[in-house]
């Protein structure tokens, strides 16, 4: 579909033929725009069709400002006061899918992730949406109009929306591809990395032997806190408290754990210095087996809690309730469920995602330095800052 102007093109070309780059392209053409996407891939949602383990965590009921992480930290406040906590349920409810609530607001699609990603591909193709799939941009241009050209030819469009991703499991075709852009048009970068991801503690690792033990935990590292399941792995630890408090840990520096969150310990010990139990029965009572043979070295647990001298119990309490350990690193972009950093907000307009460098060149989803803590936040910003963008584009004259 042709805009009106001087050269036949589209009113909007889409980078990247994922959730908020579907969205986008949605919103715009039931405006009446033209629009084309573009992908490297040759399935449209490749990414979304595995999000949530197949489920699709889209959103949360307590979607707000303050779960996410971005160098200027009221950049998300317009989008999101403008597509809610349950704008995207009631999209899906209105075109035949349901949700379910789970645990901390969680919202999941009943019918699973294969579902919503294939619910846009076709409402898209439905709109018009024109796309250019399995295909890879060799250059990206502009005069008076954006120029994108491909193998097979160039295509120009009024308007680019660069909706390209991050690094972020690149098992399913992530890239750098939208930096390259961001910074091809003059952008500027907060630098890229893992997000949401476990923490890995290098070779020799004490607890390696605890692989596959998980524990409810509170991990908290400076002001962030997080309490929820904890895994142990191989290579270090893993789990949603500790997927969360990645996005705020810094190299070099200890988290802090409380392996106990929902007891009192000093509660424990002091009950138990009237029984002749000795630290590991005690310890057995709140943690697994084995994690609780590993807490406290053998001399100490093999004694009895009423010979427990007043600093040991101290030490005790601060081990179950405030053990810190300092990770090595941040397990990596396979791991990694998005990408923090990214092309830096202040040159983007928070209210229509257009770079303020740029006119008519935008920016949505991941590709941005805005990430959501787990739990559905990162899907919400991908529909939030998509419908933002849709909403803006100036219709043809």
């Amino acid at each position: 579909m042709p805009y009106h102007g001087r050269m036949l093109g589209y009113d909007v070309v889409i980078i990247g033929a994922g959730a908020s780059g579907l969205f986008c392209a949605l919103t715009a053409a039931r405006r009446g725009l033209s629009v084309a996407v573009f992908d490297h891939n040759a399935q449209t949602g490749k990414k979304l069709k595995v999000t949530g383990g197949g489920r699709c965590n889209f959103g949360n009921t307590h979607v707000g400002p303050e779960n996410f992480l971005c160098a200027n930290p009221h950049f998300c406040v317009s989008a999101l006061s403008r597509f809610g906590p349950l704008a995207f349920k009631e999209f899906l409810e209105q075109n035949g899918l349901s949700s379910v609530e789970q645990d901390h607001g969680q919202l999941f699609c009943r019918e699973g992730a294969l579902s919503v990603a294939e619910l846009l591909d076709r409402l898209c193709r439905q709109a018009g949406v024109h796309f250019y799939m399995d295909v890879r941009i060799k250059n990206i241009e502009r005069t008076e109009e954006f120029r994108v050209t491909y193998p097979g030819g160039t295509v120009p469009g009024r308007n680019l929306v660069v909706a390209a991703g991050g690094l972020a499991w690149p098992q399913v075709g992530s890239s750098c591809f939208g930096y390259g852009v961001a910074e091809t048009f003059g952008m500027e970068l907060v630098e890229p990395r893992p997000a949401l991801t476990p923490l890995n503690f290098g070779p020799g690792w004490q607890m390696s032997t605890l692989s596959g033990i998980a524990v409810p935990a509170r991990v908290s590292f400076g002001s962030a806190s997080f309490e929820d399941a904890l895994l142990f792995t191989h290579k270090g630890l893993s789990g949603p408290s500790i997927l969360q408090i990645s996005n705020y840990w810094q190299p070099g520096k200890p988290i802090s754990i409380n392996l106990v969150p929902n007891v009192s310990p000093e509660e424990v010990i002091n009950k138990a210095r009237t029984t002749k139990s000795q630290v590991k029965t005690i310890l057995s009572r709140l943690l697994p087996a084995r994690l609780a043979a590993s807490v406290v070295p053998p001399e100490m647990g093999a004694k009895p809690v009423a010979q427990l001298r007043k600093e040991e119990a101290a030490w005790l309490v601060k081990r179950l309730t405030a053990w810190e350990v300092t990770p090595k690193e941040l397990a990596g972009y396979k791991k990694a469920e998005v990408t923090a950093g990214g092309v830096d907000t202040k040159a983007i307009s928070s209210k229509t995602m257009e770079s303020l460098a740029a006119p008519n060149l935008y920016f949505i989803g991941e590709v941005m330095d805005v990430t959501g803590q787990l739990g559905g936040y990162n899907l919400h910003w991908a529909w939030a800052s998509a419908f933002a963008a849709g909403q803006s584009f100036k219709l043809p004259e």
